[in-house]
Formats: C-alpha cells, sequence, structure tokens
C-alpha cells in the first residue's frame, strides 16, 4: 500500500496536487509473474481520479537458455465527470537468457478506447536488452512499435538501475519517432527500505502524449509503502527455511531448506555485490555458508547448479527487473544475537 501525494496533470481536464491511496498485489517465481495495482487520487480542487493496471506473464523452458510464453496487460482511468478510457494487450512472449545478458521479444494485439468515446485496435512489437553489470547496477534498451489504423509510432528507452542494502533508484529515458513524436521525455525513481515492511518512494518526471488521449506533462509523486503482505510468518511447530545463528564478530552462520535435488547451490546477495558464495549440504535438503552480515536489510538469491536465480521454499519473492526473483533478509542485532526476518518466532 502506497500513502502520499502526487502534483501531476491528466489530460487538459484536471491538473494540480492530490492526495494519493493505492494497493498493489505482486507475485512471482522463475517462470511467472504477475501485478496488479489501483490507486484513488484526491485533488485540491476536489476532482478526483482512479486508476487500475495489471500485467502477467509465464514462460516454459524450452532450451538453452530460451524461455517461450504468454503476456498480458492493461490499464484503465476514470476521471469524475465521466470521462474515462483504458488499454488491454496480448500476446506471444521470448525470452533468451545468457547469465548476465537477457534479450526479451513479443508481439501482441490490443485495444484501446480514448476519452472521447473512441475504441480501435492495436498491434504492438516489442524488444528489451538488459545487461546486469559487475556491481549492483544493470542497463536496459528497449524498442515498442505500435500500430493503428491512425496512429503509429515507436518508443525507444533506455534505463539505469541501482539496488543497494535497503536501497533502489532507476533513471529512464525516452524518445518517440512518428505520430506524437516529441522531445525526449524521462523518469527518475527512488525508493529507501526504513524498515522491514516501510519503504519511502519518490518518482519524478515527464510523460508522453499516449493513445488514450492524454496530453504530455510533468508528475511528482512522494509517499511511503507499507507492506501489508511481506514475509511470511511462521508457527513454533514449523520449520523456518532461513536461520542465522551467531559466531563471533559479525560473522553468522546462515542456513537454508530447499526442496531441489541440485548437486550446487551458490547464493548472491547484496552485501557483497552479488558474487556467488558456494553453498554446503548439510543434510537433507539444507544447505549452509558462513557469512560476515552487519545488522540491516538485503537482498538475495540462491542459485541451483549454475541455473537461474530463485529462492528458498516459502520465501516471499520478488522480480529483480532482469528475468529473475530475489528474497529479503532482514538481519538485526539483539544484544549480542542475530535475527532474520525468516526465522522461527515465539508470540509474545
Amino acid at each position: 500500500m502506497l500513502l502520499g501525494g502526487v502534483h501531476a496533470r491528466y489530460a487538459d481536464s484536471i491538473s494540480g496536487t492530490a492526495a494519493l491511496s493505492s494497493l498493489q498485489f505482486s507475485a512471482a517465481n522463475t517462470n511467472v509473474a504477475g501485478t496488479i495495482s489501483g490507486s484513488l487520487s484526491r485533488f485540491s480542487s476536489g476532482e478526483w481520479v482512479t486508476q487500475l493496471s495489471g500485467f502477467g506473464a509465464a514462460v516454459v523452458p524450452v532450451s538453452g537458455g530460451f524461455s517461450l510464453g504468454l503476456s498480458a496487460g492493461g490499464d484503465g482511468n476514470r476521471i469524475q465527470g465521466g470521462l474515462w478510457n483504458g488499454e488491454a494487450s496480448g500476446g506471444i512472449l521470448g525470452v533468451l537468457n545468457g547469465g548476465r545478458t537477457m534479450l526479451t521479444a513479443g508481439a501482441s494485439l490490443g485495444t484501446v478506447t480514448t476519452i472521447y468515446d473512441s475504441t480501435f485496435s492495436t498491434q504492438i512489437l516489442s524488444a528489451r536488452l538488459q545487461r546486469r553489470l559487475n556491481t549492483e547496477a544493470s542497463m536496459s534498451g528497449g524498442l515498442m512499435a505500435i500500430f493503428s489504423d491512425t496512429v503509429r509510432y515507436t518508443d525507444a528507452t533506455l534505463e539505469f538501475t541501482y539496488r543497494g542494502s535497503g536501497v533502489r533508484a532507476s533513471v529512464a529515458g525516452g524518445y518517440r519517432f512518428g505520430d506524437f513524436e516529441d522531445d525526449p521525455w524521462g523518469q527518475g525513481h527512488v525508493e529507501c527500505s526504513m524498515l522491514p515492511h516501510l519503504t519511502f518512494e519518490l518518482t519524478m518526471g515527464r510523460y508522453p502524449q499516449n493513445m488514450v488521449g492524454f496530453t504530455d506533462g510533468l508528475y511528482v509523486t512522494v509517499g511511503t509503502r507499507i507492506g501489508i503482505a511481506g514475509g511470511l510468518r511462521y508457527s513454533s511447530e514449523l520449520v523456518p527455511p532461513v536461520e542465522i545463528t551467531p559466531l563471533d564478530g559479525n560473522r553468522v552462520r546462515l542456513a537454508i531448506r530447499h526442496s531441489a535435488d541440485a548437486q550446487t547451490i551458490e547464493i548472491v546477495g547484496g552485501w557483497n555485490g552479488w558474487l556467488p558464495v558456494p553453498l554446503e549440504r548439510e543434510g537433507s535438503h539444507v544447505w549452509s555458508a558462513v557469512l560476515s552480515l552487519d545488522p540491516g536489510i538485503y537482498k538475495y538469491a540462491i542459485v541451483l547448479d549454475g541455473g537461474e536465480w530463485t529462492v528458498p521454499d516459502g520465501v516471499t519473492a520478488e522480480p529483480d527487473d532482469f528475468g529473475g526473483v530475489v528474497a529479503t533478509l532482514v538481519v538485526k542485532a539483539v544484544g549480542r544475537f542475530y535475527e532474520s526476518d525468516c526465522q522461527e518466532r515465539t508470540p509474545s
């Protein structure tokens, strides 16, 4: 859930500052990902705007790092006074994952309803190349071509993303060719995790004109996101998937339970620039390693047999913006003891 404020312009009918509340549900694993979000903005002048959007994709591995699947998405807006618009599309998706480089391409059909009550169909072609750098950063570039009976244009975009300990920042820019051609546009986004389920967010930029009838304009949003469906909790009768045992100094023993019948498992995380650290097998589906971890909030994943990133069984996953998934590990200093956010607890 996001609570905050927004300053933006919606078409030519509403502009100004508004209070914003939004709710988002996301789920992901190595082959399926989906997000649904809705928001309500109440402007200081009295008008309100509601927005609903969603996206989902499912892929099936074929061979040699290539996966094939389906994707679908859409969004809609309703403005007080009866104005509304929306668009939706769905089609095929291909993913070629080469480790640190991933190529995604798709083709889809869609439909658009404008704020002027006109409806038409669209055809969309897209391609995106992502490259993970040797630190906590990645870069991506993409092309998306949209065709209809009356409008045709292509958007070229470039994005840089940084993920640190409790911090995520991105800068994106683009240029449009064809109809609706305009000056370059861009966006900046920063989020900082202050607590395990509390994140501060700031987004600002310029958006171009779109097919539903909204004109281009500037926007700024600022707020606090509250995670109301975060990490799973386990009763005292269940075995936690991740346990941390303090050793000496800042050294801890991290034990992970995972049901996969793997020959090797490595852990990667934000504490060391995402360099893989081998885990040792301790028994039936239990793997461990001794790490140097200061108290903090970290993103991490495990790698099975040198393949794709995943997370331990029973741990909430989130997309890593690079075709994989990551999880959150919270290490707290309690006296001389460390505590993981996934560790078993006795209710107080």
